[in-house]
């Protein structure tokens, strides 16, 4: 899970930069676009139930994003190959067209991290 202004969206990390804590990650939206080529993962799937769904989502290129560490959660779940490989062919002409400058776009400047929990919020 990656949070994006906020909110929790699934995702799928397909690069890991661990010297400088930020990963590359395809995040899914619950939001249909007929105009967007994309892949949908219908939660009822074999793949939606390996990414534990809970709804059906849908991936798409605009959705890339570099993310710091902080930002993702690790849940259970897997990606199956097969999504894999299409995530894949997906991400990579999207990386193809991309600039530098969007390639290393932290989500910093839209997401907000979760507040440290203190013994007053506990």
């Amino acid at each position: 899970m990656v949070d994006v202004g906020g909110k929790p969206h699934p995702a799928i990390v397909v690069q890991i930069f661990p010297d400088e804590e930020r990963v590359v990650v395809l995040c899914g939206t619950g939001t249909k676009r007929y105009e967007l080529a994309g892949i949908e993962v219908q939660s009822s799937s074999a793949a939606g139930k390996a990414l534990r769904l809970s709804k059906d989502t849908f991936f798409y290129a605009t959705n890339l994003r570099s993310v710091r560490l902080g930002h993702a959660e690790v849940k259970e779940g897997s990606c199956p190959p097969s999504l894999f490989l299409q995530v894949r062919y997906l991400v990579e002409g999207a990386l193809r067209i991309l600039t530098s400058a969007e390639k290393e776009k932290d989500l910093s400047e839209d997401a907000r991290p979760r507040p440290a929990a203190t013994s007053e919020q506990t």
